[in-house]
């Protein structure tokens, strides 16, 4: 077995060449390619890390804005309590003010109704006498 140098340098050549135009023409585009979607990736990754950021962040706003409602909600039943209160209150001074009133109308109706009655009876009362009379005497002569 004999080496033929001539073969040996042409295999040499045709090595580099092949070598040559596989890098122009496949190693450059596929490192190229895969450059790019490894920044697209990059890029997609940071996006979403921005996006889940602004998520938290609005959450966080949304849960503050949800305690700030609460505390809100709590003073408006507070408050509406404390009127409702004051409302009670005013009805039930009102209720009883009428009320007294109504009884003070009523003693008063009732005493003069009563002054009435005394005096139609201190009126009467000499009739009533003579008629009482009256009848005893005419009750005591029939009885006898």
């Amino acid at each position: 077995m004999s080496i033929n140098v001539s073969e040996v340098i042409w295999t040499i050549v045709c090595f580099f060449a092949l070598l040559f135009v596989l890098k122009k023409f496949l190693f450059d585009p596929l490192i190229k390619f895969m450059d790019q979607r490894q920044a697209n990736i990059d890029q997609s990754l940071e996006k979403g890390r921005e996006a889940r950021q602004r998520k938290d962040e609005s959450d966080a706003a949304l849960r503050e804005s949800w305690k700030e409602c609460g505390v809100e909600a709590k003073q408006l039943l507070a408050e509406g309590k404390a009127s409702d209160e004051k409302e009670r209150a005013w009805v039930l001074a009102a209720a009883q003010k009428e009320a007294d009133q109504a009884l003070l109308e009523a003693r008063s109706r009732i005493d003069r109704e009563r002054e009435q009655v005394r005096a139609d009876a201190a009126e009467q009362m000499p009739q009533l006498v003579a008629a009482l009379v009256q009848r005893l005497i005419d009750g005591d002569g029939e009885e006898r």
